[in-house]
């Protein structure tokens, strides 16, 4: 879904999908000034000073960590030749029928190029099952030495 995107514009460093994703890709996020003092002028600027974590605001209640997310991992995946946040993971996610949060977590994840394995034929070595409020998925014996994580983990780890 987010594959043909470059940028994305947002008012603050939030845990939307959106914002999650073009992290976990290692996409650029600029603040709205970009396209404010691109339209002054008439042409695209330069991202640099306009990317989320290019200058840390101190008078905010958004940490520096956060603030400073979308640079750090665009930088580490530019750096690093990865091709996502998450591209070492092997996930099982719940599933049920029309989970709309997990459809977005889904999403995220596959923007990171996690691979999401299937509960029931999962042949590779899981390294992340993720749990929700309403949905655990059953004890399986295949999986029993990979760790559980609440959906919340996402962005605490893209965040940190």
């Amino acid at each position: 879904k987010y594959r043909n995107c470059t940028h994305l514009i947002a008012k603050s460093p939030c845990k939307s999908e959106k914002f999650l994703a073009a992290c976990a890709a290692g996409k650029w996020i600029l603040t709205k000034e970009y396209i404010i003092n691109s339209a002054e002028s008439g042409r695209w600027l330069d991202e640099t000073t306009y990317e989320w974590g290019y200058e840390i605001e101190k008078d905010t209640h958004y940490s520096p960590q956060r603030q400073s997310a979308p640079k750090r991992w665009r930088e580490e995946l530019t750096r690093s030749s990865a091709p996502g946040a998450f591209h070492r993971w092997k996930v099982i996610l719940p599933v049920k029928e029309g989970d709309k949060r997990m459809a977005s977590i889904r999403r995220v994840l596959q923007a990171g190029k996690a691979t999401i394995c299937s509960s029931e034929n999962a042949e590779c070595n899981i390294t992340h099952i993720f749990i929700n409020n309403h949905f655990f998925p059953g004890q399986n014996k295949k999986f029993s030495q990979a760790p559980y994580y609440t959906v919340q983990y996402l962005g605490d780890y893209l965040f940190e």
